[in-house]
Parts: C-alpha cells; sequence; structure tokens
C-alpha cells in the first residue's frame, strides 16, 4: 500500500487517540473538574478544559487548578483525577466519524497500526478495549509506556519497532502541534486533522505535511 506523499510503500500508521480517534472531551473535563469540585473551586467550561488536553494528565491537572495547584494539592488531585476518570472512561466519549473505516481500510491492506497517546498508559489500553478499538493495533503506547512522552519521539519509535516498521515510511495522524512535533523529529510524514482540539489555523501553521478536515480525507490519503 502506498501512500501520497510517501516515497516507499506506507510501512506502519501511528495515531494519537484524544482528538484524533476518539473525542472524549466531556469525560475528561469531569474527571477534572471533579478535582476542582473537591477543593470548593467552580468548574470550568468544556472548551476551556479542551485546551488543557494533550500534554499529559498532570499537565491538564496543573492548569485546572491554576494558582491553587499547590504541590500537596497536585499529588492529592492525581488520585482524584485518575479515580474519577477511571470510572468514567466513556461515559460520553464516542469514536469520531470515519475512524472505524480508516481503520478497517488500512488493516484490510496489512498496513501495522498503533496508537501514542499522552492519556496514562493503563487509560490508553483501557480505552481501546472498552471502544472496541483494541484489536486493530498492534501496538498502543500510553503516556508512561515510555521514560519520555509526546512530544519527545521516543513512544513513536518504540511503537514502530513493536511494528517492524521505518519512520521513512510511516505516518504519524494526530490532532495536535505535540503530534507534529514528535513525528516530525521521529522522523515520519505527518498528517493533522482538525476535527479535534486544536484550531485549524494552528494545524495548518503547524510543520506536517497534511491537514485534514475529515477521516474520509484521511483515508484517500493513505490510500
Amino acid at each position: 500500500m502506498h501512500c501520497r506523499g510517501v516515497e516507499i510503500p506506507l510501512q506502519a500508521v501511528l495515531f494519537d487517540l484524544d482528538g484524533t480517534l476518539i473525542d472524549s472531551r466531556m469525560d475528561i473535563a469531569a474527571a477534572a473538574n471533579a478535582v476542582r469540585v473537591h477543593y470548593k473551586l467552580a468548574p470550568l467550561p468544556l472548551d476551556t478544559i479542551q485546551s488543557y488536553i494533550g500534554r499529559g494528565i498532570e499537565h491538564l491537572l496543573k492548569l485546572t487548578l491554576g494558582d491553587e495547584a499547590t504541590p500537596d494539592r497536585l499529588k492529592e488531585g492525581l488520585q482524584i483525577l485518575m479515580g474519577h476518570y477511571d470510572g468514567h472512561l466513556v461515559d460520553h466519549t464516542t469514536v469520531y466519524p470515519g475512524v472505524r473505516d480508516v481503520l478497517t481500510l488500512l488493516k484490510d491492506r496489512g498496513v501495522p497500526m498503533g496508537v501514542v497517546s499522552n492519556k496514562p498508559h493503563v487509560l490508553t489500553l483501557k480505552t481501546l478495549e472498552l471502544l472496541g478499538l483494541k484489536n486493530f493495533f498492534g501496538a498502543a503506547m500510553g503516556a508512561d509506556a515510555t521514560p519520555n512522552k509526546k512530544p519527545h519521539p521516543e513512544p513513536l519509535i518504540t511503537a514502530l519497532k513493536l511494528l517492524k516498521a521505518e519512520p521513512a515510511g510511516s505516518v504519524m495522524v494526530g490532532d495536535s502541534l505535540v503530534d507534529a512535533q514528535a513525528g516530525r523529529a521521529a522522523g515520519m510524514k505527518v498528517a493533522l486533522v482538525a476535527h479535534g482540539y486544536t484550531h485549524k489555523s494552528e494545524l495548518l501553521a503547524a510543520d506536517q505535511d497534511w491537514v485534514v478536515d475529515t477521516m474520509r480525507e484521511l483515508s484517500d490519503i493513505l490510500s
């Protein structure tokens, strides 16, 4: 299988999870706001918390608490956030339209696929299982699966090794500047989807090969 813009046959495709394959904003926001409620702080709007997603749970928590982010609260708050989220992972989370079609197309054509997320590793695996996506992927890396998380290239390179693929023949698909930076640092082609958590204007300004509005457009690129 070839990919437009990749000079050799497509070896593998790596996907970000939140904002790329799934819309998990409401469940993540509910978990983040559970921490604020615990400390008697007013809940934050969904759009605000959405802007905090993508750099890991510790980053999300720190911004969610803002000026109230003391070391003790960050430590306790992480347990509250993780506990709440683990119990409500997919209450409102949905798979974006066209995702299963793209994954099925790639699987049918024998293209190895992996997920590289900045969601905690155990929750990444659980989310894929609950949403019926697990069997599409030969590798799944959460934030703590490797010593470094995105935008560092280590989790992408580790996933590619598990898939027995080379970066130059592979594509990283994400919805953020973090994904673009990680893909480029790993030596991969980068496709960004605009249905996620980052404004399209920011994606267009990023170091990427393609920006698409829908998964159907991505399917056209990867076929």
